[in-house]
């Protein structure tokens, strides 16, 4: 029993280690989050329900709103991650360029905007030589405890 402990030991150092290296993470990237709030509802369970001019916002239960920028360097990344809830993202300045789960890129510049919506893991990259600047609106469930789930890198994205 006494040999078995100190391998059970490393066994489990191991898997621990390598379920820490499966995630990655933000790199050079500076994010500011200035206010996080709740939503004040308008149904009984606390949701939110409004449209106008053919916009809709409708949640089932008590929602919270999140207002960030995020800076990033040439070379910042945002690690594979997902969101809670619906992220809007604007371009301020720079360009960024999106990955999908399947590794399709998309280059977002100055002025233009992109939604980031699921469990799916997705990545943000300024792969230019200037600073990019975006400001993000998370809608979040208000039970959500983080803004971000780290994510594993896709198996097909090795080169990001």
């Amino acid at each position: 029993m006494r040999r078995r402990t100190p391998l059970m030991l490393a066994v489990a150092i191991a898997l621990a280690v390598a379920g820490t290296a499966m995630a990655t993470m933000p790199s050079g990237i500076a994010v500011t989050t200035f206010v996080r709030a709740p939503l004040a509802g308008n149904k009984p369970n606390g949701g939110v329900k409004a449209s106008a001019d053919h916009v809709r916002l409708h949640t089932n239960e008590a929602t919270d709103v999140a207002v960030q920028t995020i800076t990033s360097p040439p070379g910042g990344s945002s690690g594979w991650h997902s969101h809670p809830g619906v992220v809007l993202v604007a371009v301020q300045s720079g360009t960024v360029t999106l990955y999908d789960q399947d590794c399709h890129a998309t280059q977002y510049g100055a002025g233009q905007a992109f939604v980031e919506v699921g469990a799916d893991p997705s990545l943000v990259r300024n792969n230019t030589t200037s600073n990019a600047v975006l400001y993000v609106t998370l809608i979040v469930p208000s039970s959500a405890t983080s803004l971000r789930i780290d994510k594993p890198q896709p198996a097909d994205c090795a080169a990001h």
